[in-house]
């Protein structure tokens, strides 16, 4: 007895079903992501982003944000399930379309989230994984309420802002570039 996609995959299957892997994508929304290079703004800014330790505590920043608000989108479209089956455009995200179980999409999305946690957690003594889980809470509190109340919801999506590029998400600025006048290394700045 032959078996349909649905039962083999435990997700229902349309004609505007894109295979998983393109789907898991698509939910991710990695055009989102291009918001997060302002990591790099704070240190390109102050003339220190290409020292090692600084872009490579940068990178990482950015990368745990974009694990993070991945994570938060495939929440919201688990929370946001029926809602945007009714809607004419978003009836086309894949778990509104079905390309992507419910239960595949808060795997991912929860799986997401942990990872941004651990990515974050050796940057500056754990602050940059502190701001991460701020910007977690806040986004999935947007998803349950915020986003339904006037003006906080743009003072949410504010916030958000704010907390992804505050400085606990920062790679610290070297004294010298900053007007000190002693490195922490030696004591004091070259000239």
């Amino acid at each position: 007895m032959a078996t349909s996609s649905t039962e083999r995959t435990g997700t229902e299957r349309t004609g505007d079903a894109l295979p998983t892997a393109r789907a898991l994508l698509r939910t991710a929304r990695p055009r989102q992501w291009v918001k997060n290079l302002l990591v790099f703004a704070a240190p390109g800014a102050a003339g220190v982003l290409t020292e090692g330790d600084v872009l490579v505590r940068a990178l990482v920043a950015f990368v745990a944000f974009c694990l993070a608000a991945s994570g938060t989108y495939f929440v919201n479209d688990t929370l946001d399930l029926a809602a945007d089956r009714l809607h004419p455009t978003k009836r086309h995200r894949p778990v509104a379309a079905g390309s992507i179980g419910v239960g595949t999409a808060r795997a991912v999305g929860a799986a997401l989230l942990v990872t941004s946690l651990v990515v974050a957690l050796p940057v500056n003594g754990g602050k940059l994984a502190l701001a991460v889980g701020a910007y977690i809470a806040l986004t999935v509190c947007y998803s349950l309420w915020l986003k339904r109340e006037p003006v906080v919801d743009l003072a949410a999506v504010a916030a958000g802002f704010v907390v992804a590029r505050s400085p606990a998400a920062r790679p610290p600025v070297s004294p010298c570039r900053t007007g000190s006048s002693s490195s922490p290394r030696s004591g004091r700045c070259s000239s």
